[in-house]
């Protein structure tokens, strides 16, 4: 078990280590009950979906890298907002590049950790 985000300016850093090793459970671990991404392509995913889109980015070799995090918090709510590049490979077989800027929300719930509530990484394939 991954140890709790206790900062949500750890939050980025510890997505992408988990997206990077390829670790579902981790990513998973790091989003709130309930949380919603809306992927590059603009479709929005929450619970099983999002699982399965999660899953199939690590099964293309997801490689994320964060730039430098603006995270504003208050008591149990932050934004937090970063540029990001994925390399993947895509059904073809080939690496595909998406590069773009979160604008993402995360929440502290009840026991104190923090986790992505809402992921927004409006980007652009290259």
């Amino acid at each position: 078990m991954p140890t709790p985000i206790t900062d949500p300016e750890q939050l980025p850093p510890a997505f992408e280590k988990a997206m990077n090793s390829g670790n579902l459970d981790e990513v998973l671990s790091l989003l709130a009950p309930g949380a919603v991404m809306r992927t590059v392509t603009g479709e929005t995913v929450t619970g099983q979906a999002l699982r399965d889109y999660t899953a199939g980015s690590i099964a293309g070799n997801a490689q994320l890298s964060n730039g430098p995090s603006r995270v504003v918090a208050g008591d149990d709510i932050a934004f937090i907002s970063e540029e990001w590049t994925l390399e993947i490979t895509g059904p073809d077989g080939n690496r595909k590049k998406a590069t773009g800027t979160t604008a993402n929300v995360a929440r502290r719930g009840q026991d104190g950790t923090w986790r992505m509530a809402i992921l927004n990484p409006l980007g652009t394939a290259a």
